[in-house]
């Protein structure tokens, strides 16, 4: 009978480990989304800890090893989304001195917790002297990059540690941004 009892209450808490586990993965998957593969790594093993046969973590495991660096690289492009700065004026400015400006204006933004380590890499050397305008209000930072790259003619890769930026298509020149277009009248 005594046996009986222990197995029925030893039964009785599988549903919740299981739960915990299913719990754990989640927050693996949403870390993954954010790019957190600390944390996503940390779940997961959790969750494995909980339930040893838990396919799915394990196989999640296994991807975090091998995305290692897709993930991260979001993780850096969801952090500079967040950021949405209030003003930014870049009249006629070399695409390098912008990239310096903007990585100012997110450190700060970020109270010093975030820098993007604009990095641009261009053998010709003609990609950072490239002439950029950018004049927006309430715009997040990573789509003030976006403005910045298109009109050089550049592409971003975000990397661990580093935003690089290069031509868009290697070899070819940077082309110079071309003058703005004042809005039509109706």
């Amino acid at each position: 009978m005594k046996k009986l009892i222990v197995a029925l209450i030893a039964l009785s808490s599988i549903p919740a480990i299981a739960d915990q586990a299913a719990e754990m993965y989640q927050a693996g998957v949403a870390a993954v989304k954010d790019g957190d593969i600390v944390a996503a790594e940390t779940a997961f093993r959790g969750a494995l800890k909980l339930r040893p046969t838990y396919a799915d973590a394990r196989y999640q495991l296994t991807e975090l090893k091998n995305n290692r660096d897709m993930i991260v690289a979001r993780g850096r492009a969801k952090e500079l989304s967040k950021y949405t700065l209030a003003e930014v004026n870049f009249d006629k400015a070399e695409l390098s001195e912008a990239l310096a400006a903007l990585a100012i204006m997110v450190e700060e933004k970020s109270e010093k917790k975030f820098s993007p380590n604009f990095v641009v890499q261009d053998p010709s050397k003609k990609l950072g002297s490239t002439i950029v305008t950018v004049q927006v209000k309430g715009v997040p930072a990573s789509g003030i990059l976006d403005m910045l790259v298109s009109q050089a003619g550049a592409k971003v890769k975000y990397e661990e540690h580093a935003i690089i930026v290069k031509p868009a298509s290697e070899g070819a020149p940077a082309p110079a941004a071309a003058p703005a277009k004042p809005a039509d009248k109706e």
